[in-house]
């Protein structure tokens, strides 16, 4: 089923992908596996492939692919199913019309039937789907139809164009480009007897009796110019990749599939399409299969609204008003309001819902309070309210005591003192409330808190906020991954960070990192066959634990931000404002909504026209290469710290030490079991760990396998047992004389040979000036010396002979080596 790469040829080694998964109707491939193996309920799939105009060696947002099941929040048009004409192999549908339309369109339903024209093709059907049949093939590219459709194809388009066809590229502004024609296919329908509740004249995806009266339910796939023509930035051309070369059937390829969830269901004979952005629907939960967890849809979708926890009261409506205010008319009931603090759970995205309108969007329009977050992770209301002024005066509202209401009456559905979101400005907060007996969560103010964080809105997504982040896998034996929850994220995050910066682990050193620089990214069962080396795992594979992806954010203290609010200093003047509130006479014409704008709207104002102002809808910074080392050396730092031999028995220890943690041993704890066991606790791992670079792009990964070799190597208490080792220094000291010896015979032969070649190279050209100038010599005497006296008529003397004895081989100069 699975086996293991060692070379690439082709165009493996240029493109993107490194492989192709097939995913077609045969015993082989995963679909199918997983079926037989009793993993899927049915043999079937959907792939929805985004609406991409440009492709990127960096890769694009390529969509999704659901196994076993349809997910239709992805869809914007009905399901719609096209028989699949063959009993094995690919999936193929049968083509019954090309149709074009013209002024585009992106789907099958026209925009405006009088100004879009739609001319149908001539289409020999024997020849358009015979050999192999049209096929629905994603893992080609384009798209490919008989070749006798291109001569009226051509003429259709230069008809609508004025332009010729081909496949050469053309520029193209983006309005020519939309107005380009829209292809539409039909395909024969799936059911024979189509459903009579399905109306095909309104249905989208279906091609409806005006097109086709005698088979209004078949498949009408649309192929927008913004599918078929492909933009290459680097030569700002557009070329359209709809091809007309098959001889006999043809092929249906990703391109035709972009924008469209398409199901391959091989159990009931179909494939099904429906028009589809391929992006997760806003306010709807995708569960993860393995966990068991709402996956946060910031994780997966770019439309992401804003979350907010449970609002908790802060003040009461008595608390907005003073005795002042009642001084006229002791009797009356006064105006005020009641503030409502929420905490930011998801910050959302720049193209989602604003927490702002998260909070207004749960009020009718005439009911609507005033509401501001503060960029911290909190958001408030102001809601309008009355209260007597005898209540204002005597401070008692005549009603009963609030109490504490007990579990069973509202259990913990109030804020429970975990942290929210990490907010754009780089902090995230916290509050706790109690479930009171009049059905209202009360905040507790002193156990409000605001701590820095750097993921989330302020992670990853900003290279110079965050140009590094540790990936690590750690198992737990005994773990419960099925129990993974916010307060299990919370405590593990506080004991990671804590354990790789105690002082006993890194002594004197700076912070590496906080909690709030932990992300916890999966948490899912560890099995006995995950283990290394491990035998005699059956069918019933035991799990012995959990695995948690953590991710650690590595912040730079030296990035330069864009001028923001300053919450802290906003937070000061809204409490000056306030008590300069009271301290003056009540105004009849001033109402309590025109006193928040004055204290609250400030923050709410600055902090919308920052994030508007910049770009991707949060505050991205500026920083210089030089920040990155030493950020690299604390990752590395970082790294192994992980790896130490008691790293993990620390953390567990840390985890028994957290505050909150008296409910960690109950059995709603995924740690109960490893908190209980110390043994589970040494069985435990890390697994492993890396370092991603942050680069726009998709970032650069190194792998910390062996940097724990190399720091072992070098450990100060190594190198002490290398040099007290006296055999071992001996055997290294005999060594290197050895070397140094070699060294110095090799260096004075090497000497010698250059130095007989340079006496060569100038006896020569002596010889070769004798023979131009003939100078006076000097008599030499038997032993090589020149006589006393005598002239020289060259400038080089007593070094050299003038005849030179055969058998002294080379010229040497004086001196030995």
């Amino acid at each position: 089923m699975f086996g293991c790469q060692t070379s690439e040829t082709g165009l493996f080694v240029t493109q993107l992908a490194d492989g192709i998964m097939g995913m077609s109707a045969h015993d082989a491939t995963l679909p199918k596996q997983m079926y037989n193996k009793g993993k899927l309920e049915h043999n079937l799939f959907t792939l929805c492939f985004r609406r991409e105009l440009s492709v990127s060696k960096q890769g694009v947002s390529a969509g999704v692919m659901t196994l076993g099941g349809i997910d239709t929040r992805l869809d914007s048009s009905p399901m719609v199913y096209a028989k699949n004409v063959a009993s094995t192999g690919w999936y193929t549908v049968f083509v019954k019309n090309i149709f074009v339309r013209s002024n585009g369109g992106q789907s099958a339903r026209a925009d405006d039937e009088l100004e879009q024209v739609v001319m149908k093709i001539p289409v020999d059907i024997s020849s358009m789907n015979g050999g192999k049949g049209v096929i629905v093939d994603s893992g080609t590219t384009d798209t490919y139809l008989h070749k006798d459709l291109a001569k009226s194809f051509g003429e259709v388009w230069y008809e609508v164009t004025k332009r010729s066809y081909s496949n050469t590229g053309i520029k193209l502004s983006r309005d020519e480009l939309l107005r380009l024609p829209t292809v539409l296919i039909q395909l024969r329908a799936y059911d024979e007897f189509p459903d009579p509740s399905i109306p095909p004249e309104s249905t989208t995806g279906l091609v409806g009796p005006k097109l086709d009266p005698s088979s209004p339910h078949d498949v009408l796939l649309a192929i927008p110019a913004t599918h078929y023509m492909e933009y290459s930035p680097s030569k700002d051309l557009y070329t359209s990749r709809l091809y007309f070369t098959e001889s006999r059937g043809g092929v249906i390829g990703a391109n035709a599939m972009q924008g469209h969830d398409v199901l391959f269901d091989w159990e009931n004979g179909r494939v099904g399409f429906a028009e589809s952005s391929c992006e997760f629907k806003e306010g709807e939960n995708m569960i993860d299969p393995i966990t068991g967890k709402v996956i946060d849809a910031g994780e997966v979708g770019e439309n992401r609204n804003c979350v907010l926890g449970r609002p908790s009261l802060t003040y009461e409506c008595r608390e907005s008003v003073t005795v002042d205010d009642c001084l006229d008319d002791p009797n009356k009931n006064v105006a005020g309001f009641e503030k409502w603090t929420s905490v930011v759970l998801s910050s959302g995205t720049s193209s989602g819902m604003s927490c702002e309108d998260a909070l207004m969007n749960n009020w009718a329009e005439e009911e609507k309070p005033e509401v501001s977050c503060d960029g911290s992770g909190l958001c408030f209301e102001l809601r309008p309210c009355e209260v007597s002024c005898a209540e204002v005066m005597t401070g008692e509202s005549g009603k009963a005591p609030l109490t504490p209401a007990s579990p069973t009456e509202g259990g913990d559905i109030c804020e429970d003192g975990l942290w929210g979101a990490c907010d754009h400005t780089c902090e995230q907060s916290k509050i706790a409330s109690t479930l009171m007996s009049d059905g209202l969560c009360h905040e507790v103010d002193e156990l409000r808190q605001t701590r820095d964080c750097h993921i989330d809105a302020c992670g990853r997504l900003d290279p110079c906020r965050v140009p590094f982040v540790v990936h690590a896998i750690i198992a737990l034996r005994g773990g419960k991954a099925p129990l993974w929850n916010r307060r299990a994220e919370e405590v593990l995050a506080d004991a990671l960070a804590k354990t790789v910066d105690s002082e006993e682990a890194d002594p004197g050193n700076e912070v590496l990192f906080g909690a709030g620089d932990v992300k916890v990214l999966l948490a899912t069962s560890w099995y006995k066959s995950d283990l290394v080396g491990a035998e005699g795992v059956g069918e019933e594979d035991e799990e012995i634990g959990m695995k948690i992806v953590v991710e650690i954010s590595i912040f730079n203290a030296n990035a330069k931000f864009p001028e923001i609010v300053d919450v802290e200093q906003e937070e000061e003047e809204e409490e000056e404002n306030m008590l300069s509130m009271e301290e003056e006479d009540a105004d009849s014409n001033t109402t309590f909504l025109e006193k928040f704008e004055k204290v609250e709207g400030k923050v709410e104002e600055k902090v919308k026209k920052v994030v508007k102002e910049l770009p991707h809808g949060h505050p991205l910074s500026t920083c210089e290469e030089s920040d990155f080392y030493p950020l690299a050396k604390t990752a590395l730092d970082v790294h192994a710290e992980l790896g130490r031999e008691y790293f993990l028995s620390d953390m567990i220890s840390n985890m028994k030490k957290y505050e909150i943690l008296e409910v960690a041993y109950s059995e709603k704890s995924p740690f109960s079991d490893i908190l209980a066991n110390n043994e589970l606790a040494r069985e435990s791992q890390v697994i492993t760990s890396w370092t991603i670079k942050t680069d726009v792009g998709g970032g650069k990964v190194h792998d910390h396998s062996w940097d724990s070799n190399f720091r072992k190597f070098f450990d100060k208490d190594n190198i002490l047992n290398y040099v007290t080792n006296i055999p071992l220094m001996t055997m290294a000291l005999a060594l290197s004389l050895i070397l140094c010896a070699i060294g110095l015979c090799c260096g004075c032969s090497c000497g010698r040979r250059k130095r007989s070649g340079r006496n060569q190279e100038r006896v020569a050209l002596i010889a070769e000036k004798k023979k131009g100038k003939k100078g006076k010599y000097a008599k030499i005497s038997s032993t090589g010396s020149f006589d006393e006296g005598e002239e020289l008529g060259l400038e080089s003397s007593s070094e050299y002979k003038d005849n030179i004895d055969s058998s002294e081989g080379d010229v040497e100069m004086m001196g030995e080596c």
